[in-house]
C-alpha cells in the first residue's frame, strides 16, 4: 500500500492554502491564509507579489507542527495558481519589479489592436483567442510603464511570467527557473504544435525570448522546496482550473466539467490533434514527460468572465447587501424575471467583445431580487451557449451524458437545476469543495486507479418552459447586441 502524502500549495484570488492528501485522494489538513486583491482603477486588477510569498511561506512554515512525523511521508510538492496572472521580477534577488497582474486585469487591451494576425491565426498558434486577459499584452505595458522593468531589461536580469513561475522561483531553494505548458498557454506567447515559445508571438509584441521561463512537462522536477529539515520536489507546476479538472480521478470524455468561481469555465476532454470548434479554446491540461502523445491532454474550453465577479458587481450598483444567503431562495421565488446581457470582465466565449456594456432589458427598478436573479441566469445561458457549441461539434456520435460542476456558485441549488433543466444533462454537484487541491494532487500522485470518488447532489433535468423561453429571448438580444460594431 502507497502510504505517502501529498502536498499543494494552491494560490487563489482570496486566499493560499496549502493541502496535504493521501495516496487515493483523502484530504489530510487543510491551511489557508487570506491574501488581498486590489482593484485600484478600473481595469487593473492586482495582488502584491511580496505578500503572496509571505503568505504561502508561513503556510508551509506550520508543516512540521501540523503533521508531526507524518512530515516525513510527504513525497513530492504540487504548486497550482491562477492562470493569466502575470510577474516581472529580478532573477538576481528574485525582487518583484511588478505587482502581480492578475487575470482578470485588462489594462493592456490596447496592445491587442496592434497585432496583424488574425483571430484564426492566433487560434492555429496558441489554441486561444487574442484577449486582454492573457498575459502578452500585460506584459508588453510592464516593459513600456515600470522603470525598473526597463533597467532589469537593460542590465540582463529581467525576469516575466506567468505567477506560477515567480512562486516557484521565489520558494524554492534553487530559485528555479521554469513553467509548465498550461501557464505558459495563458500568456498567449506559446505555440500548441511545438510546445515552446512562439517566435511570432513574441515579435508580434515584441517581447525578447530570454526574459521568459523554460518550458517544462507540467510533470517533471521544479527544483524542492526546504521545510524544517525536510527537503520536498516539486514535481507538478499547473494551473488551477487545469488541475481542478482531475478532482475526481480521471476525466471522461462523455462528461462536461463546469467551475463557477470569480469567473466560469466550461470544458469537454478532447483528442490532441482536434481543433475546437468556433469561438471555443483548445486548453492543455496537463502534460507528462513522455514523447507520447498520450502524455498531452487537451479539452476544449469555454469562459465566461462574469460569474461571481458579476453578481459582486451588480449587487453593489444596487445597493443590494449580503444577497448570498437569499439568492437561493429568490431563485426559487420570483417569477418575472428581467435578462441581463452580461459583459462583466469582459465578453468571452464564444463572442469575444471585449468592450462589451452590460446591461438589463425589461428591468423592473423596484425589484432587485428579479434583478439579481437575472445575472445568475446569464451565467447559465451563457454557459449553455458554450455547451450548445460544444454538443454541435461533437455530432450524435458522441453525446454527452453528465454535467460536473463544482465551484462557490455551484452551492446553489437553483443554478445547478437550471443548467439541469436547459441541458437536458444531469447535473452532479461535486462535494468536494477542494477540488483544485484534489486534482493536483491526484497528478502528482501519478493517477492512481483507487482515487476516492465524492459525487455529491444530483439535478435531474425537468421541464421548465419558462426558462427556455427567456433563454431563447436572451439569445436574440445577446444576437442583436453583439451584431453591432463596437
Amino acid at each position: 500500500m502507497n502510504d505517502f502524502l501529498y502536498l499543494v500549495m494552491d494560490q487563489g484570488g482570496q486566499s493560499s492554502r496549502v493541502l496535504v492528501f493521501d495516496a487515493v485522494g483523502r484530504q489530510r489538513l487543510l491551511l489557508r491564509e487570506p491574501v488581498q486583491t486590489r482593484h485600484p482603477m478600473p481595469g487593473r486588477v492586482e495582488q502584491d507579489p511580496v505578500e503572496v510569498v509571505a503568505s504561502i511561506r508561513r503556510l508551509l512554515d506550520k508543516l512540521p507542527d501540523q503533521l508531526g512525523a507524518d512530515i516525513h511521508r510527504l513525497k513530492a510538492a504540487a504548486l497550482v495558481t491562477q492562470r493569466s496572472s502575470l510577474v516581472c521580477w529580478d532573477r538576481e534577488t528574485a525582487a518583484p519589479l511588478s505587482p502581480v497582474l492578475s487575470w482578470q486585469d485588462t489594462r493592456a487591451a490596447k496592445y491587442m489592436e496592434t497585432l496583424s494576425l488574425s483571430d484564426e491565426e492566433i487560434a492555429l498558434h496558441t489554441g486561444l483567442r487574442p484577449n486582454a486577459h492573457y498575459g502578452a499584452s500585460k506584459l508588453r505595458w510592464c516593459l513600456d510603464t515600470i522603470p525598473g522593468v526597463k533597467a532589469a531589461l537593460w542590465e540582463q536580469r529581467l525576469a516575466c511570467g506567468p505567477l506560477a513561475s515567480y512562486l516557484l522561483y521565489a520558494l524554492t531553494r534553487q530559485h528555479h527557473f521554469a513553467v509548465d505548458p498550461g501557464n505558459a498557454q495563458r500568456t498567449l506567447l506559446w505555440h500548441l504544435p511545438s510546445g515552446d515559445w512562439d517566435e511570432v508571438l513574441l515579435a508580434q509584441f515584441d517581447i525578447p525570448k530570454s526574459i521568459l521561463p523554460p518550458l517544462q512537462p507540467s510533470a517533471s522536477d521544479f527544483g524542492d522546496l526546504q521545510i524544517g529539515d525536510l527537503q520536498l520536489p516539486v514535481a507538478l507546476l499547473n494551473g488551477d482550473q487545469n488541475a481542478a479538472f482531475f478532482s475526481q480521478g480521471e476525466l471522461p470524455g462523455e462528461q462536461v466539467t463546469i467551475n463557477a468561481g470569480t469567473g466560469a469555465f466550461i470544458a469537454v476532454r478532447c483528442a490532441p490533434a482536434v481543433s475546437a470548434p468556433a469561438g471555443l479554446l483548445k486548453t492543455l491540461i496537463f502534460e507528462t514527460g513522455t514523447e507520447a502523445e498520450s502524455a498531452r491532454w487537451f479539452v476544449v474550453e469555454g469562459t465566461v468572465n462574469g460569474a461571481a465577479s458579476a453578481l459582486e458587481l451588480q449587487a453593489a450598483e444596487l445597493g443590494v447587501a449580503d444577497y448570498q444567503r437569499s439568492l437561493d431562495q429568490w431563485l426559487k421565488s420570483e417569477t418575472v424575471i428581467p435578462l441581463f446581457l452580461n459583459g462583466v470582465g469582459g465578453l468571452g466565449a464564444p463572442y469575444w467583445r471585449g468592450d462589451f456594456c452590460s446591461r438589463f432589458v425589461d428591468l423592473d427598478a423596484n425589484n432587485n431580487k428579479a434583478a439579481l436573479v437575472a445575472v445568475l441566469e446569464s451565467i447559465v445561458f451563457l454557459l449553455m451557449v458554450n455547451l450548445l457549441r460544444i454538443r454541435d461539434w461533437r455530432g450524435e456520435q458522441e453525446p454527452l451524458t453528465r454535467i460536473l460542476v463544482g465551484g462557490g456558485l455551484s452551492q446553489l441549488d437553483g443554478f445547478c437545476q437550471r443548467l439541469a433543466d436547459l441541458s437536458g444533462l444531469p447535473v452532479i454537484r461535486s462535494a468536494d469543495t477542494e477540488a483544485t487541491g484534489r486534482g493536483a494532487a491526484f497528478l502528482l500522485a501519478g493517477q492512481p486507479g483507487d482515487w476516492l470518488v465524492y459525487p455529491g447532489d444530483e439535478f435531474c433535468p425537468g421541464e421548465n418552459a419558462e426558462l427556455a423561453g427567456r433563454f431563447q429571448h436572451w439569445l436574440q438580444r445577446m444576437a442583436e447586441a453583439t451584431a453591432k460594431p463596437l
